[in-house]
């Protein structure tokens, strides 16, 4: 990105308010190409902002307070000087473009639309989807995770966290997907045990670790749900809800509408999650070392009589952490 060509990553304290009337949490916010990173005292990212969308809501006041987006009830207040300045490069630069687009800029966004809508001729849809698959980068697909677990809060409340209970969804991340670019967090009131959403991002039910007293059964839900989705599997279903015009328009700007990702959000709360088959989750339990036999017993699937012991999915005390992560 242009307007911070020459800055290195930097990172500054501030204080982030994740909804309206929502209390303020201390957090740390690393700026890198073209994202804010927001991330808790123990470093775990707690939400991606794009840079160009970014919004200052009070110029030239100290200390600086910023928007995701026009109209988000997200706030973000800073204090470092550096940290704002190069953020303030940033809206400055985004604000100019918006007032001299410019002929070339006008020029190059209609080849990119006209290509995109060249594509929809000579393609199928089906065939767009698989391309929008593959040229999505992380972190936009991360971005588009953030945005539906945004719209989904609206109905269930904000995620949970409490110290310890950040460190142990953090421990169960690293102990079922170890290699696999991932989130964790956890809602009350969701209507499924875990929902994966784009970006590895996996939202877990507050209600599955209160109601189960066994580690086991819900991390196997956890893996299960990872399993079934795949790398792949939650971008892709958000794609096949999107119509055609939605489709060129992702592929020419990167960037999915508000209203197809409120739609897609309330579908996929509404929707029944998809039946798990043995065949398929089996090798995965095994490839990740964690016992079959609770989560088999709950999905009614089989049991074979010598399945080999596995390591527990974690210990007493991070369990229990785990559980109380909605009671702070």
């Amino acid at each position: 990105m242009t307007a911070i060509d020459g800055l290195d990553r930097l990172e500054a304290p501030a204080l982030w308010r994740p909804e309206a009337g929502g209390q303020r949490q201390d957090v740390y916010v690393s700026m890198g190409e073209a994202e804010l990173v927001i991330q808790d005292k123990a470093g775990t990212a707690l939400t991606h902002w794009s840079l160009p969308a970014l919004i200052r809501l009070n110029p030239a006041k100290q200390p600086a307070i910023y928007a995701p987006s026009d109209g988000s009830d997200e706030e973000l207040e800073i204090e470092e000087i550096e940290m704002i300045a190069a953020l303030d490069r940033v809206t400055d630069a985004v604000e100019k473009g918006r007032r001299r687009p410019g002929r070339l800029r006008r020029v190059s966004t209609g080849l990119v639309i006209g290509l995109a809508a060249g594509f929809a001729l000579m393609w199928t849809p089906g065939a767009l989807r698989d391309l929008a698959v593959n040229v999505m980068s992380l972190p936009a697909q991360a971005e588009v995770g953030d945005r539906m677990l945004a719209e989904i809060t609206k109905l269930t409340g904000p995620t949970c966290a409490t110290p310890i209970g950040t460190e142990a969804l953090e421990t169960l991340k690293t102990r079922l997907l170890p290699l696999r670019q991932a989130r964790f967090v956890v809602l009350r009131d969701l209507p499924h045990p875990v929902l994966a959403l784009p970006g590895g991002l996996y939202a877990i039910s507050d209600e599955l670790l209160v109601t189960q007293d066994d580690p086991e059964l819900v991390a196997g839900h956890v893996l299960a749900a990872s399993l079934v989705a795949g790398p792949d599997g939650p971008l892709r279903t958000l794609l096949a809800d999107l119509s055609l015009l939605d489709l060129i328009r992702l592929m020419a700007s990167g960037h999915v509408s508000e209203a197809a990702l409120t739609d897609h959000s309330e579908t996929r709360l509404l929707s029944e999650p998809p039946a798990p088959d043995a065949a398929t989750l089996r090798p995965g339990f095994a490839a990740a070392r964690l016992g079959w036999d609770a989560y088999a017993a709950a999905q009614d699937l089989h049991i074979p009589p010598d399945a080999p012991p596995m390591p527990p999915a974690m210990d007493d005390t991070t369990w229990q952490a785990l559980r109380e992560i909605c009671d702070g």
